[in-house]
């Protein structure tokens, strides 16, 4: 349940989600300057490293990893959740609760201040959830909260969301990236911020800057919240490559590594963790996987003129089928996954057309292993002898998207979110009517896993959203480092909140 110090909300929570972090490593107090060997530097502040961008400060735009981590790190919103529970807890609401079945009330906490100074009130709420509703951008989490017909702020602590339906997962789009808090002085209402324009928010740290590589994080003093920091100074900076980092980590130039090591680099990690007493790599590193937390799909761009196919949609699901891993749009571990797509053996595939049909191929060449993977789609669509794919590295407007994908949280609709958003017309009803139910369904009911497995069969049905595997994911602290398990936000996004390190 959502509990607060004024009363309880009546929603019930998401089932518990059975993913267990193996978290090894040193602990201890809160200097961002410690001293022991192979510790940063007094000129250096505390590192993170990845190969992931931010493409975006704006959280109303944020549709990638990079910036999503950046959001969840430096913006409130109203809700969040522990991923390893699946359970919302309120940031910078004290409760939120359903008044009645159309309505959600949020009281926010008192004294609450954005980095500026300002004082944030339900206004700057108001404000920001109406502004990521009007931008809408593409990929972005704005379509979660599709059920809100208008905000009303009765006082300054008091946020009450009128609904067009009864929706049990609007809570859970008030954790998502577009939900995230802005100040209403600061942002433009009608116009997606630049990356070089003031970023402010209210969560654990603030921007003291940023460059193309490199963003520099404080400590925020004024936080008041469900994660406040427990380091200073920290900078995220994104590395070139996989080689980069891990010549970075032997220099001891990083005190934590998320994402960006390939495959190779993480064999090699694991073998010197396992030989190791103190399961550590030579340069001191733990490791803490999170099992399943790196999903690949494969997933039409609805702008393709090819995508309305059948047959074309479907001779690439069934080239796809001897290597998929993963059986579900809807991931292993995730209350309602059901397993909908065939995993293994050939399947048979009718190529229906005279010409090779030309598509392009997109994918992000900072995702770790990623242009391995393109290049092996590429290999398994043109085998079947009626394709031939063009490779298009960072580039949206290709036929077929590559995706690394974390959901905003995790749950079922949220995993399910691209296939809601863009229906082939024949499923669109289909798709419409079971959305519905699963969001009229309490957390967990036999209702809302019904509604939820006839949407991953529709989704197998249709072909647009292909899943390929699911994998760990995995973090690196120095040997002074430790990433607590609730160092993370509701999608698996990473949470500085929860480094700590060694005096």
């Amino acid at each position: 349940m959502i509990t607060g110090a004024r009363r309880t909300a009546l929603l019930p929570s998401v089932a518990v989600m059975i993913m267990m972090l193996i978290i090894t490593g040193c602990s201890g107090g809160g200097d961002p300057r410690p001293t022991p060997s192979g510790s940063p530097s007094p000129e250096r502040k505390f590192t993170i490293m990845t190969t992931d961008s931010i493409k975006t400060t704006d959280p109303a735009a944020v549709a990638d990893t990079g910036s999503t981590m950046l959001t969840q790190n430096v913006f409130q919103r109203l809700m969040t959740a522990d991923p390893t529970a699946g359970a919302l807890k309120p940031d910078a609401a004290r409760d939120c609760i359903f008044e009645s079945k159309t309505t959600y009330e949020c009281t926010l906490r008192p004294d609450l201040k954005f980095s500026n100074g300002d004082k944030l009130t339900s206004a700057d709420v108001k404000f920001s959830i109406q502004r990521a509703t009007r931008l809408d951008v593409p990929g972005s989490s704005a379509s979660l909260l599709g059920s809100l017909r208008r905000i009303e702020t009765p006082d300054d602590t008091t946020v009450r969301f009128i609904l067009s339906r009864y929706d049990t997962q609007f809570p859970w789009a008030l954790a998502a990236p577009g939900a995230s808090i802005v100040d209403r002085t600061v942002y433009n209402s009608d116009e997606v911020a630049a990356i070089d324009d003031p970023i402010v928010g209210s969560g654990p740290f603030t921007v003291d800057k940023i460059s193309k590589d490199q963003v520099e994080l404080a400590k925020f003093l004024d936080y008041t919240g469900y994660a406040p920091a427990q380091v200073g100074n920290a900078v995220i900076r994104t590395m070139p490559d996989s080689a980069s980092i891990e010549e970075a980590m032997a220099k001891h130039q990083t005190d934590v590594v998320w994402r960006g090591l390939s495959t190779a680099a993480q064999q090699r990690l694991q073998a010197q963790i396992n030989a190791s007493k103190n399961n550590r790599s030579k340069a001191g590193f733990s490791q803490t996987a999170l099992p399943g937390a790196r999903v690949q799909q494969l997933i039409w761009n609805p702008d393709s003129k090819h995508r309305e196919s059948y047959a074309l949609r479907s001779a690439i699901a069934g080239a796809l089928q001897e290597d998929r891993t993963l059986d579900s749009v809807v991931p292993n571990n995730i209350p309602g996954h059901k397993a909908s797509f065939p995993l293994g053996g050939r399947a048979k595939i009718n190529v229906t057309w005279n010409n090779r049909i030309q598509l392009t191929l997109g994918y992000d060449p900072s995702a770790p292993n990623s242009l391995d993977l393109a290049n092996q789609i590429r290999t398994r669509l043109e085998d079947t002898g009626g394709l031939s794919v063009l490779l298009r590295p960072s580039d949206d407007t290709a036929d077929l998207q590559l995706t690394d994908r974390k959901a905003w949280t995790s749950t079922g609709l949220a995993w399910l979110q691209p296939v809601l958003e863009d229906p082939i017309k024949e499923e669109a009803s289909s798709i419409a009517k079971a959305d519905a139910r699963a969001r009229q369904a309490g957390d967990g009911t036999a209702q809302l896993n019904a509604a939820l497995a006839e949407l991953q069969s529709i989704a197998a049905s249709e072909k647009v959203v292909l899943p390929i595997s699911q994998t760990s994911e995995y973090v690196y602290a120095a040997d002074n480092t430790t990433v607590t398990a609730n160092a993370f936000g509701p999608g698996w996004q990473l949470g500085l909140w929860g480094m700590k390190v060694e005096r």
